[in-house]
């Protein structure tokens, strides 16, 4: 019948935490639905949705399966090797972020998911905010002077994510978030430094930091300072007079500021809040590959891994000491930098 949607089938490789999590909002959009999952044993499918074939292996999945759409919500370090399996069998993709632990390895990956012409998203789920669109908008043709960030948090309630050497650390993969909006707001980065520290869980067997602060600048001439600890408690996101995610965002005569509830914008004499919580990055991206356009994609593959190098950067500088310049970083890590005018990409 004219006008009818078809279908979209979904296969769910990773059912932890936020695979459970983009699940329930998938459950709950019309015309889709999850048909097969792959999952680890200590993992639980919780959406509530016609039960999916279940599979212990993806690959097997993938093999017996018609799918339109694969989510990705697997331990980081198994990102690259599962997308590219996905890839090949030219199935949309949505990859939980970050893409990977290695800027090569994520580069690889780029560059397949642009010549297959998928449609692919990496979770980077405030770009999808029609608050952040605003905010966007709202700094488009203003020179900024500062971006300043913080998320205080607790220790990572999932495993692989709290120990750094298997998820890469806070940076990596929790402020990164806030990082990827600086980008989005201030354009690219060219110098890092970070300074971490492990003090207040340095007796409770913790392999991570508990402090960390980065300092960036940008190429337009802004800059910015994004901190984070870890040395709270669990119950914090729920105090509601503390705002424990935030990035303020300066200009002339100017001031705003992000919160995931809302956005403050403060002129001279007038402050206007707009508690807007529409725009889901999973209804953007069903949207996206139900009409084949790229152009609906807010974090496509590519601008993310600009994102990842910068938190790969930061770890870097502070294993080193050293201030890091993005360009040289890049030319170290891939052997020549991928964004230059000459660069064949």
């Amino acid at each position: 019948m004219e006008g009818m949607k078809v279908l979209l089938k979904v296969g769910m490789i990773g059912i932890g935490r936020m695979g459970n999590w983009h699940a329930a909002k998938l459950a709950s959009l019309e015309d889709v639905e999850i048909i097969a999952t792959s999952t680890s044993p200590i993992e639980t499918v919780k959406f509530d949705q016609k039960k999916p074939k279940q599979y212990d292996n993806y690959e097997e999945m993938l093999e017996n399966e018609e799918l339109d759409i694969v989510y990705i919500c697997t331990p980081t370090k198994s990102h690259v090797d599962i997308a590219k399996k996905v890839v090949n069998k030219k199935i949309n993709l949505f990859l939980e972020k970050p893409i990977a632990l290695n800027l090569k390895e994520a580069w690889e990956l780029v560059q397949q998911v642009k010549q297959s012409k998928i449609i692919c998203t990496v979770g980077y789920m405030y770009r999808y905010r029609n608050i952040v669109r605003k905010l966007k908008k709202l700094f488009e043709n203003r020179p900024i002077s500062l971006l300043n960030g913080h998320w205080y948090w607790t220790i990572p309630p999932v495993s692989h994510i709290k120990d750094k050497n298997i998820g890469g650390g806070p940076i990596v993969d929790q402020l990164t978030h806030l990082i990827d909006l600086c980008r989005l707001l201030g354009g690219e980065i060219k110098t890092v430094n970070a300074k971490y520290t492990l003090n207040t869980r340095l007796d409770e067997s913790f392999n991570n930091w508990d402090g960390y602060v980065i300092n960036l600048e940008f190429e337009r001439g802004s800059v910015a300072s994004i901190s984070g600890t870890l040395s709270l408690f669990e119950t914090l996101g729920e105090q509601t007079m503390l705002e424990n995610v935030v990035l303020d965002v300066s200009a002339k005569d100017l001031f705003a500021r992000f919160t995931p509830k809302d956005l403050t914008i403060y002129t001279d004499g007038k402050m206007d809040i707009y508690q807007d919580n529409s725009g889901e990055i999973n209804e953007e991206f069903i949207r996206a590959c139900r009409e084949n356009e790229q152009s609906l994609i807010q974090s496509p593959i590519e601008d993310a891994m600009k994102t990842l190098a910068v938190t790969l950067a930061a770890n870097h500088s502070h294993h080193t000491g050293n201030s890091v310049v993005m360009e040289e970083y890049y030319k170290a890590e891939l052997g020549y930098y991928p964004f230059s005018a000459k660069a064949n990409i």
